[in-house]
C-alpha cells in the first residue's frame, strides 16, 4: 500500500494539541484560488522551478533527457512542453532552485518517519496529523495510515475540506480523534464557482461529525470579498448554532506560498492580506452572530 506524500513536517505546533507530525498527502477535488499550497493540488509529482535560486550552473540541462531545460538569461527555467516532471534535474540542483514535489511512499516508510517523533507525543500530549491536499483523497491509503496510526496508540488527527463519500467518511471518521474542518464558503452555488464543486457532501459530512458526537474544529479561512460578506458569516453562524457549536478557528488571508505558483507556472492569485482596521471588522461580524473567533496565524 503506497501513496503520493509532498511533506512530512515534524515538530508542528498549529495541526492539533501538542506536537505533531504532520503528513501532507499530495491531490485534491477542490482548487481555491486562495490556495498557499497550490503544489498539494495535482494528485502526481510535480517538478518546481524557483528561477531566483537559480545560479545558472547548468547541472539540470545535462541531465535532462528531454531537452527540457531552456535558459532564459542567466537562469535555467523549463519547457513545459517537454518537461515530463521526472525530477532528474531536481536531484542534480545543488542550490534548490528545482524541487520535486510528491513522492510516492509505502505506509512503512511513512510510519517510520512518524514513530521517530513517537516520545515527543507521550511528553507534549501530540501526536500524528494526516492534512493535504485533502486526505480522504487517498482513499484505502489514508486507512491504512489510521490503521497504523491506532495500532501505535498515537492521537490521531485529519485536516480536511470533507470532500469525500459519505460511506468512506464514515470509515475514516470512526479512526479519528480530532478533525479540523475547512468551511470555506457556506452557499452552494457559490462554493462551486470559487472551488469547482458545491458543498453538499461537505456539509453532510460535518453534519455526521457533529451526530457521532466526534472531536471538531471549524475553519475559516477568511478572503476578503470573497467569504468574508456579512450574510456568509450569518449562514455560517446558523448552522452552527444548530448543532449547539459557537467556536469557529479563523486563518486570515496572507501571502505565504505566492512563490510558489510562479514554480509550478501558474497564475497567482494576488490575494491581499487583510490591514488590521479591516479585519477588526470582519472579526465584529463574527460575534455578531454569536460566534467566538479563535485565531490561527
Amino acid at each position: 500500500m503506497d501513496g503520493i506524500v509532498y511533506n512530512i513536517q515534524r515538530m508542528s505546533t498549529k495541526d492539533g494539541p501538542g506536537l505533531r507530525t504532520t503528513v501532507f498527502l499530495k491531490g485534491c477535488p477542490l482548487h481555491c484560488p486562495w490556495c498557499s499550497n497550490p503544489e498539494s493540488q495535482s494528485f502526481k509529482p510535480q517538478l518546481m522551478v524557483f528561477a531566483n535560486l537559480c545560479v545558472g550552473c547548468g547541472a539540470c540541462a545535462q541531465v535532462c533527457p528531454n531537452g527540457a531545460v531552456v535558459k532564459i538569461g542567466d537562469v535555467y527555467n523549463r519547457d513545459r512542453a517537454l518537461c515530463t516532471d521526472c525530477g532528474l534535474c531536481a536531484a542534480s540542483c545543488p542550490t534548490k532552485a528545482r524541487e520535486m514535489s510528491g513522492k510516492r511512499m509505502s505506509v512503512e516508510e511513512v510510519m517510520r518517519v512518524v514513530d521517530s517523533d513517537s516520545l515527543f507525543y507521550d511528553n507534549s500530549g501530540g501526536g500524528v496529523t494526516f492534512g493535504g491536499g485533502e486526505p480522504t483523497a487517498a482513499g484505502d491509503f489514508l486507512i491504512a495510515l489510521l490503521d497504523t496510526s491506532m495500532k501505535r496508540g498515537y492521537h490521531i488527527c485529519l485536516d480536511t475540506c470533507g470532500v469525500c463519500p459519505q460511506d468512506r467518511f464514515k470509515t475514516i471518521m470512526d479512526k479519528t480523534e480530532l478533525f479540523l474542518f475547512d468551511c470555506k464558503h457556506m452557499d452552494p452555488e457559490e462554493h462551486r464557482r470559487l472551488t469547482g464543486l458545491d458543498n453538499e457532501v461537505i456539509l453532510k459530512n460535518l453534519h455526521m461529525l457533529f451526530e457521532a458526537k466526534k472531536d471538531v474544529r471549524i475553519r475559516v479561512p477568511l478572503m476578503p470579498g470573497i467569504n468574508d460578506t456579512e450574510k456568509n458569516i450569518a449562514q455560517m453562524a446558523d448552522f452552527l448554532h444548530k448543532h449547539g457549536r459557537d467556536e469557529v478557528d479563523v486563518l486570515p488571508c496572507h501571502t505565504f506560498g505566492h512563490s510558489k505558483y510562479a514554480a509550478l507556472n501558474l497564475p497567482d492569485p494576488v490575494m491581499k492580506p487583510y490591514p488590521k482596521e479591516e479585519l477588526d471588522l470582519v472579526l465584529d461580524r463574527f460575534a455578531q452572530y454569536g460566534l467566538k473567533v479563535v485565531m490561527v496565524e
